[in-house]
């Protein structure tokens, strides 16, 4: 039996219309995925656990659907972590740390002398035909990369380890009786700001804090920030260095019409000198039961400007946690400099604990180092 013409295309139209229909399901699912994963990337947070999805409430959701609709760039809700801190008061803070130290002039090296074995061993050299009685290795500066192989936790999870092996030196530098002090930036740390945004002090909207160097700022306040520096100046100690000095323990100053948020609920009103003056505390606690001193290092503007209050660097606190206080200075301002900082000491000889950083030589101190 013969087959129509009018037949065969009927069946042909039966086959097709279930056909279209899957094929439009499809095509609405994979149009709908790709929407869908557009919309949750501003949810992913990275952080040392890994990889989640932190999901707004369900009061928010609609406003936060209008809010991805009308603006094309992400927006980051910041995550608040529970921790809570009673007012400290460091009246009575005496920490020491400086009764065995002796005068110091030192030759400072940048992290990126330090990460090269030939620059190092030049800076090494130099040291040691100069007149200094021992050097200052950078060995993270505020770019938050580490100069050595970290095994810290953090420093493994959020790859800021560097290469780096300086026991050796530390070693040769030991037997010729010089000292070597390790220098780590705390609160600028681009690096580790950048792969975890949750721990970086957050302007009023929610975005990181970066400075107009471009520098991403870390949340003093914060258990993670916490607990990475302790681990590093843990682990610096147990190398053999014999002093850390802590630059960038400072609390940025909020421009005109700016305020920051933290990412910890503070029973009191955050400060600037609780928030720098604690984390200072802990790390030079991270040290005790070594031979390793703790100092740090001013910023020179908040020292002449009287802006402690608002920066945390509290001189009259700073000389009752560390062992020494550096300041980077000049040959015309060291004399001044020393000055304000002196007027704040409760012990010890102003020749060991003030420690001006200059490019030359200053005069009239007995301690200084060379940058």
């Amino acid at each position: 039996m013969s087959y129509r013409p009018r037949d065969i295309y009927r069946g042909r139209r039966k086959f097709r219309v279930p056909l279209t229909i899957a094929l439009s399901v499809v095509g609405v699912l994979i149009v709908g995925g790709a929407l869908l994963f557009t919309v949750l990337q501003r949810f992913v947070v990275y952080d040392a656990s890994g990889v989640t999805l932190q999901l707004p409430s369900a009061a928010s959701a609609s406003a936060g659907e209008e809010e991805t609709a009308a603006t094309p760039t992400p927006t980051f809700e910041p995550i608040v972590v529970e921790v809570i801190y009673e007012e400290q008061d460091f009246s009575e803070t005496d920490l020491g740390g400086w009764e065995e130290l002796e005068s110091v002039q030192a030759l400072f090296v940048s992290r990126e002398d330090v990460v090269s074995a030939t620059l190092l061993a030049a800076a090494v050299t130099r040291a040691q035909e100069g007149d200094y009685s021992g050097v200052v290795l950078e060995m993270k500066d505020e770019t938050g990369q580490l100069a050595w192989a970290s095994q810290t936790e953090t420093a493994v999870n959020y790859g800021t380890s560097g290469t780096a092996d300086v026991t050796e030196t530390i070693a040769a530098l030991h037997e010729q009786g010089m000292t070597v002090a390790a220098q780590i930036s705390c609160c600028a740390d681009t690096l580790l700001g950048t792969r975890n945004w949750t721990v970086t002090l957050q302007t009023s909207s929610g975005a990181a804090y970066t400075d107009s160097d471009g520098v991403i700022w870390l949340d003093p306040y914060n258990s993670t920030v916490r607990a990475y520096l302790e681990d590093l100046v843990a682990e610096l100690a147990a190398m053999g260095f014999d002093e850390i000095i802590l630059a960038d323990l400072y609390h940025p100053i909020a421009g005109e019409g700016e305020s920051f948020t933290y990412s910890t609920t503070v029973r009191t009103d955050p400060d600037p000198v609780t928030a720098i003056c604690l984390l200072g505390q802990r790390l030079v606690t991270a040290a005790e039961g070594t031979d390793t001193a703790v100092s740090a290092l001013l910023d020179a503007s908040s020292l002449r400007n009287g802006y402690g209050s608002q920066t945390g660097q509290d001189i009259g606190i700073f000389w009752r946690l560390f062992a020494r206080l550096y300041c980077p200075t000049s040959a015309d301002m060291v004399t001044s400099d020393k000055e304000l900082a002196m007027a704040e000491i409760n012990d010890g000889s102003a020749d060991i604990r003030f420690v001006p950083v200059c490019s030359s030589v200053p005069e009239g101190c007995a301690s200084y180092v060379i940058d």
